[in-house]
C-alpha cells in the first residue's frame, strides 16, 4: 500500500509538472489544429447532442482518430484510458469489464446473469455481445459511461455504460481501405464505401477481416493456438424523406472460427494429501481420500505450475473404482508447466466459433420544431461453441494393463490394455477428459422516446422499454465435462447387469447420455418492461437541476434440465414437472418463474459558474440509484440420500445508491482541460459466484465502494500534447458477511480434515470429518475409507461439515485495484510535401488486486503495466497514412482474473492474461 501511494503520488507530481492529460477531447484534434486549442468532442452520453466538457456526467470519450492513435482496437483495450476500470476474459468464453469496481461476477442459468456494465451500439443495448472478440471498425466514436445508470440505458446498467456509435451514410461518395501485417502472421484488412443514392438515400458497406497465427503452442500435439480468423460487415442505409423524419437500417454480421483459448493455463499446487492424521501415519491406500487435488497457494510461485492429483478428482476416483488405476496420480510423474501463460499441454487443439447477426432500425420524426420521437428497434441473434482439452494437460502414467476393481474382472474383459473407446474423448490408454460449451439466443428490443428542446427554462424527455431475450428448448446453453474414465465407469456398471447407464454416440454430444456432466438450458425467456423519463429545468443560465425515474418489471421462465451424471437411463426430459420443486432429481423439466420490478432514477444539480482563473467550469452533484436483476442458480445434483443441494434456486437483485461529485474545467484558452470526480456507493446484494455440487451459486452480499478519478488533457505548444488519468477506488465488504471457500474448506482448524465423500452416487464431494475420528478410520478403530464408508461415518449428528464460513468483513471486491494511472504524449511533425509524422506514446499501470472476495494468498494478482506506442506518416492531400505500432512493448503476461473449478475437478485454477506484445506496420488509404 506505501509503494502503491509513492508510486501514484510520484506520478501526479510528475503529471502535473508537464501537465499531462487525458483522452477526454481528442488528442489529434488537437494536435493537427491550429494553436493550442484542444479539440471539442460531442457525444450522447444523456441521449441528446452535448460537448464532452457540458456534459454533467463521468463520461471517457474516444472519437475514430483517438482511437487509431492509441490502438485501442476492441473493449478489451479501453481499461487502457478509462480510471478505474478493469476487464478481463472470464471462464465460460466471455468477459467481464468492470467499472468502478462492478461488473458481473455472476454465473446464472438460462438467461439470468447478467453482465453490470450495459453494452449498446448506436444506444441499442445488445445483451449477447462478442464484445470481448470483435474490432472497433469503421466508427464515429466509443462512449463509456460511468456509475449506475437508473434512467436512460435500459435494464441492469449498474456499473456503467458502453455505446459504440458507428461511422453512418453521408452524402458524399467515398471511403478508405486498411490492411495491416505484424507478428504472429497478422493480417488484417479493414474497409469501407460510401454510396450516395439520391437526394433521400445513402449506404455505407464496412468490413474487416482478421488472421492471426496463435500467441501460444500446444506442446503435446507440438501446433499453435490462441490464433484468429474472425470478421465482421456491416451495412447501414440512411433514408431522410424530409425535414421532419430520417432513419437508417443497420444490419450486422460478425464471425470467427477458431483456435482461440477459452481460458488460459491451469495452475495448481499439488496436494498428495497429509502425511499423518491427529498423529496417525497416512498410507498410500487412504492418502487418495484425503486430498483435495490442489492446495491453495500463491499463483506467483514456482510450485504453482504443478498438476492436479488426479486420485482427488471425479476422473481419477472412478478410474480407481473401474480398475483402470490402483490409487496412483496419473498426474504425479509429470514434469513442472512451463510458464508461459500462453502455452497449453492439450490432447485436442481448442475450438471457438461465434456468429452474431444484428439489425437495428433508428427513426427519428420531429413533430415540431421543438419535439422529436425517437424510435430504436433491434433484433439480435447470436450462437457460439467452444472446445478444449479440460486441463490443458496430459497424464504421463496410462492406465493400468491389468487391475482389480469392485467390479471384479470385469474391465480385464472391457479395457485391453487399459484402452477406452470412449465416443467423446476418443481412444486411449491415459485419462482424457474434455469439455464442450454451444450456446444460442435472440433478442428482441423496442424504445421509443419523445424529447424536447424548448428555448424555456423546461425540458423533458420521456419514453418506454420492451426486451425480450429468449433460448430455444433443448439448445440454449449446454456446457458438458466429457471423461474417459466416467465413459469407463458405465461400460463397467452396464456389463455387469447393474442400472443401465445410457452412453451418447455422439461428437459434438447432443445431451441424451449419462456418461458426461450436462449442463443445459433453454426454452426460456426474460422480458423487460419499462417505462423512463427525464425532466430539466434551467433555474438560472448557470444552474440546471435533473430528476428523472424508470420503473422496470423483469420476467424470467426457465426450464431447468436435472443433472444427470451417471444417473440409471438416457435421455434428457421433455415433459415439464406438474409442480416446480427446486434442485431434485427428476426425470422431467423443473419450471422456473421469477418477476422483479425496481424503481430507479438520478437526480442531478449542474452549476457553471463564471471563474476568473478559467474558461469554462462545470460542477455537478448527482444522486443515481441502480438495480441489477436476480435470476437462477444452475442445476445441481444432490448428494447421496439429500433431497436437494442445500441452496436456494433463485438468487437477489443487487442495487447501489450513489453519490456523486465532478468538476469539468477548461483552462489556458481551451489548451487545458482538468476533470475531477469523488463517488461513493452504498452496494447491496452484490452477486457473487460459488462452485457447489458441481453448480454455479450465486450469493448476495453488501458492500461500501468510494473513490476519485481525476483526467487531463493539456497542449502546451502547437503540435504537442499530453494526457493522463488517474483513478484511486476502496471497495469493502460490510461487517457479518461470510462464505465457505471451496479451496481452503477448514480454515485452518486441525479440529477438522478433509475427506472424499465416496458414497455411491455422491460424485466424490469435499467435507470435513472431526479429525480424531479420521485418525481412527486409519487407525482401524471405525471402518476403513472406501466405497462403503459415507462422509462423517461414526459422528455424531451435527458434527460433518461441508465448510467452515469465513468472514469476509472488509475484504476488497474481486478485481478492483486500489490504483489505475494512464499517460500518453503525442507530437505532430511537420513534413516536407504536406507529410506530417505523429510520434505518440501511452502508459498504462494497475495496482495489485484480488480475484475473489476471500483475498487469500491464492486470490493475490499483482500490478502491472503496458506500454503502446505508434509512429504515423500521413498526406491529408493523398489520403494517406502509414502508422508503425507496438502494443504490450515490454510483453506484459499478468494474471487478470482466475477460475477455481469444482472439488470434483480438484479444485485447479484457470487464469487469464493479456495479449502478448505485438507489432507491425499498417496503410491506409482514403478517397
Amino acid at each position: 500500500m506505501v509503494k502503491s501511494l509513492l508510486f501514484v503520488t510520484s506520478a501526479i507530481g510528475a503529471l502535473a509538472l508537464s501537465a499531462p492529460a487525458l483522452h477526454a477531447a481528442d488528442a489529434n484534434a488537437a494536435a493537427a489544429g491550429s494553436g493550442t486549442t484542444i479539440g471539442e468532442l460531442v457525444v450522447t452520453a444523456q441521449r441528446r447532442e452535448e460537448n464532452l466538457q457540458d456534459t454533467p456526467v463521468a463520461v471517457s470519450a474516444f472519437s475514430a482518430a483517438s482511437l487509431s492513435a492509441k490502438r485501442l482496437d476492441g473493449g478489451q483495450n479501453l481499461l487502457l484510458q478509462i480510471p478505474n476500470t478493469n476487464y478481463s476474459r472470464s471462464n465460460f468464453g466471455g468477459y467481464n469489464l468492470k467499472i468502478r469496481g462492478i461488473g458481473s461476477d455472476v454465473v446464472g442459468s438460462g438467461l439470468s446473469g447478467t453482465a453490470g456494465v450495459s453494452i449498446n451500439e448506436n444506444e441499442l443495448p445488445v445483451t449477447a455481445a462478442h464484445f470481448q472478440d470483435t474490432d472497433f471498425f469503421d466508427v464515429d466514436r466509443v462512449e463509456v459511461v460511468r456509475g449506475p445508470q437508473g434512467t436512460l440505458y435500459g435494464r441492469n446498467a449498474t456499473g456503467g455504460a458502453v455505446d459504440i456509435i458507428t461511422t453512418k451514410p453521408s452524402s458524399t461518395f467515398g471511403g478508405f481501405g486498411s490492411i495491416q501485417y505484424g507478428n504472429f502472421n497478422a493480417v488484417r484488412a479493414t474497409g469501407a464505401v460510401n454510396i450516395p443514392l439520391g437526394d433521400a438515400f445513402a449506404l455505407r458497406v464496412a468490413g474487416f477481416r482478421y488472421f492471426q497465427d496463435g500467441f501460444g503452442e500446444n506442446t503435446y500435439l507440438n501446433r499453435r493456438v490462441d490464433g484468429r480468423d474472425l470478421g465482421a460487415i456491416r451495412g447501414t442505409l440512411s433514408f431522410k424523406l424530409n425535414d421532419k423524419f430520417n432513419a437508417y437500417l443497420l444490419f450486422e454480421h460478425f464471425s470467427e472460427d477458431d483456435n482461440r483459448n477459452r481460458v488460459g493455463k491451469q495452475l495448481c499446487y499439488k496436494d498428495n494429501g497429509p502425511a499423518s492424521v491427529g498423529g496417525v501415519a497416512v498410507t498410500a491406500g487412504y492418502a487418495a481420500f484425503l486430498s483435495q487435488g490442489c492446495q491453495p497457494g500463491s499463483l506467483y510461485g514456482d510450485g504453482a505450475y504443478g498438476t492436479v492429483n488426479s486420485n482427488a478428482t471425479l476422473g481419477g476416483f472412478l478410474a480407481n473404482v473401474s480398475g483402470l488405476s490402483n490409487g496412483t496420480d496419473l498426474f504425479g510423474n509429470h514434469p513442472m508447466q512451463d510458464h508461459n501463460l500462453h502455452n497449453i499441454e492439450s490432447a485436442i487443439q481448442p475450438l471457438y466459433r461465434a456468429q452474431q447477426d444484428l439489425v437495428d432500425l433508428h427513426m427519428a420524426y420531429n413533430i415540431t420544431d421543438n419535439l422529436t420521437l425517437t424510435s430504436i428497434t433491434g433484433f439480435n441473434r447470436e450462437t457460439n461453441a467452444t472446445a478444449e482439452d479440460y486441463n490443458r494437460l496430459v497424464p504421463v502414467t496410462p492406465f493400468q494393463p491389468v487391475g482389480t476393481s469392485d467390479f471384479g474382472p470385469i474391465p480385464l474383459l472391457l479395457f485391453p490394455n487399459g484402452v477406452v473407446h470412449d465416443p467423446q474423448t476418443g481412444t486411449s490408454n491415459k485419462l482424457t477428459s474434455f469439455d464442450y460449451s454451444s450456446g444460442q439466443s435472440k433478442e428482441y428490443t423496442e424504445e421509443l422516446r419523445l424529447a424536447s428542446s424548448f428555448t424555456g427554462k423546461f425540458n423533458f424527455l420521456v419514453g418506454g422499454f420492451y426486451s425480450e431475450l429468449t433460448a430455444p428448448r433443448n439448445s440454449g446453453t449446454n456446457y458438458y465435462v466429457e471423461s474417459n474414465s466416467l465413459t469407463g465407469y458405465s461400460l463397467v456398471q452396464n456389463f455387469a447387469g447393474l442400472p443401465a447407464i445410457t452412453i451418447d454416440p455422439n461428437y459434438p454430444p447432443t445431451g441424451e447420455g449419462h456418461n458426461y456432466y450436462d449442463s443445459r438450458t433453454g426454452g426460456g425467456f426474460l422480458k423487460s418492461y419499462a417505462g423512463f423519463g427525464e425532466v430539466y429545468y434551467q433555474f438560472t443560465p448557470q444552474v440546471k437541476l435533473t430528476l428523472g425515474g424508470r420503473y422496470t418489471t423483469d420476467q424470467l421462465y426457465n426450464l431447468q434440465y436435472p443433472i444427470s451424471l451417471l444417473a440409471p437411463g438416457g435421455g434428457f426430459p421433455d415433459q415439464v414437472c406438474p409442480t416446480s420443486s427446486p434442485n431434485v432429481i427428476k426425470t422431467c423439466l423443473n419450471p422456473q418463474r421469477l418477476t422483479q420490478r425496481a424503481f430507479t432514477g438520478r437526480a442531478n444539480l449542474e452549476w457553471t459558474p463564471t471563474l476568473s482563473f478559467t474558461d469554462k467550469t462545470l460542477i455537478y452533484a448527482t444522486y443515481a440509484r441502480g438495480y441489477k436483476g436476480g435470476g437462477f442458480n444452475t442445476a445441481c445434483q444432490p448428494a447421496f440420500g439429500a433431497t436437494d443441494c442445500g441452496f436456494s434456486p433463485t438468487f437477489a437483485p443487487e442495487y447501489i445508491d450513489s453519490y456523486e461529485l465532478g468538476l469539468k474545467n477548461t483552462l489556458l484558452g481551451g489548451a487545458l482541460t482538468l476533470n475531477l470526480d469523488g463517488f461513493y456507493y452504498d452496494y447491496s446484494g452484490y452477486q457473487i459466484s460459488r462452485i457447489i455440487s458441481e453448480s454455479s451459486v450465486n450469493e448476495n452480499i453488501n458492500a461500501k465502494i468510494y473513490g476519485v478519478e481525476f483526467e487531463s488533457v493539456y497542449s502546451p505548444i502547437r503540435n504537442l500534447t499530453f494526457n493522463a488519468t488517474v483513478g484511486f477506488l476502496h471497495s469493502a465488504i460490510g461487517s457479518g458477511q461470510s462464505s465457505v471457500d471451496s479451496l481452503n474448506l477448514s480454515q485452518g482448524n486441525p479440529a477438522y480434515t478433509l475427506v472424499k465423500d465416496t458414497r455411491p452416487g455422491n460424485l466424490a464431494y469435499n467435507c470435513l470429518a472431526p479429525t480424531v475420528n479420521v485418525a481412527g478410520y486409519i487407525a482401524g478403530s471405525y471402518p476403513a475409507i472406501g466405497l462403503s464408508t459415507q462422509c462423517g461415518l461414526g459422528v455424531t449428528a451435527g458434527q460433518v461439515q461441508y465448510g467452515i464460513p469465513q468472514d469476509l468483513s472488509g475484504n476488497r471486491l474481486p478485481n478492483t485495484p486500489e490504483f489505475t494511472v494512464s499517460a500518453g504524449a503525442q507530437y505532430v511533425f511537420q513534413l516536407p510535401d504536406d507529410w506530417k509524422a505523429t510520434l505518440r506514446g501511452d502508459y498504462y499501470w494497475q495496482d495489485d488486486s484480488y480475484a475473489r472476495i476471500y483475498n487469500a494468498e491464492n486470490d493475490k494478482l499483482h500490478s502491472y503495466h503496458v506500454v503502446n506506442a505508434t509512429l504515423t506518416f500521413s498526406n491529408v492531400g493523398e489520403g494517406v497514412d502509414l502508422q508503425l505500432f507496438v502494443k504490450n512493448a515490454f510483453n506484459a503476461q499478468p494474471i487478470t482474473a482466475t477460475y477455481v473449478t469444482d472439488p470434483t475437478s480438484g479444485l485447479f485454477t484457470n487464469v487469464f492474461t493479456l495479449d502478448p506484445r505485438t507489432y507491425g506496420a499498417q496503410l491506409t488509404k482514403r478517397f
